[in-house]
């Protein structure tokens, strides 16, 4: 287990460089629990993280520690696309790993992924790279950005429903799921389950869609 001074005393977040790539890729894999050389469809390679950052620099996103390790990451792009059409699945929404659906002037910061290495969880990471993407919207003058938030703990209720009714208890606070649960206390609106968002069993392959709307916006001032 890292230590917490360790990631507390050294903790630095910043926009990801293209020497950090093959590490971005090792994060999302050891978050995921993808080995090493396991085939992975839906993970991030290093010539995946690089063509994120020539798409859009400003977005990516990485938690480094002492000696420049990455142990966590997280991707955006933005789109014009608002929340309030119907979500689209994973893959259509960004177009591919290369997030080639990003459009350098939509309104909307989306989220396309997030991951932080077990062993540095509960640290504080995940924190300040939620706040770093707070502020990029901020900075751009962006209406907000959105995601779909995994199911994370569906699995343990599968026997007993089926995953929208899984997810409708958690919006409503019946039940703490571990993602959707944290990114309510993070200030996100809870709008609806999405259903067959992402191959993800644990999650029954369903998250909630969750908005935060800057409150900054300036609707008479130029999108960045």
């Amino acid at each position: 287990m890292a230590s917490k001074t360790e990631c507390l005393s050294n903790l630095r977040v910043q926009n990801t460089m293209p020497e950090h790539a093959v590490d971005v890729s090792e994060t999302v894999r050891e978050a995921f629990g993808v080995a090493s050389g396991e085939a992975c469809d839906d993970c991030m390679t290093p010539a995946h993280a690089r063509a994120q950052i020539g798409r859009f620099p400003a977005g990516q996103f990485s938690a480094t520690v002492a000696g420049g390790k990455v142990v966590g990451m997280a991707a955006t792009m933005r789109t014009s696309r608002p929340p309030s059409q119907k979500a689209l699945d994973w893959m259509s929404a960004i177009g591919d790993l290369e997030i080639s659906a990003h459009e350098p002037a939509g309104r909307w910061l989306y989220g396309v992924e997030m991951a932080v290495r077990p062993r540095y969880q509960g640290r504080g990471i995940g924190t300040k790279l939620y706040h770093a993407r707070f502020q990029l919207a901020r900075s751009l003058n962006l209406c907000g950005w959105y995601a779909v938030g995994m199911l994370m703990g569906y699995a343990r209720y599968a026997d007993e429903m089926d995953v929208t009714s899984y997810g409708e208890k958690v919006m409503a606070r019946e039940l703490r799921d571990p993602t959707v649960t944290m990114q309510m206390n993070r200030g996100f609106r809870v709008d609806y389950v999405v259903t067959d968002y992402l191959d993800e069993p644990a999650a029954g392959d369903a998250g909630v869609l969750i908005v935060w709307e800057n409150p900054d916006y300036n609707a008479g001032a130029a999108v960045k």
